[in-house]
């Protein structure tokens, strides 16, 4: 019986063990949204990770557009 969880090497589901074969980070150009600890406008950007059997993941990454060091990742 296998019990859940990271035994045995197991990755948690959605984590890939290999490496991306291309990664690519845009510029997300229609993100319209403050920064909620200082109020300056934020950014956005999207990290895109290609893999050796074609499947993709994605990330988009927001940040304050001024050092305050907001930032959160979806």
């Amino acid at each position: 019986m296998r019990s859940g969880g990271a035994a045995r090497g197991e990755h948690p589901p959605g984590i890939r063990r290999e490496a991306p074969v291309l990664v690519t980070v845009y510029p997300v150009l229609d993100y319209f949204s403050v920064c909620p600890r200082c109020g300056y406008a934020a950014e956005a950007s999207k990290t895109v990770r290609t893999f050796a059997d074609g499947a993709t993941d994605s990330e988009t990454h927001i940040t304050c557009g001024m050092p305050c060091g907001w930032q959160e990742t979806r």
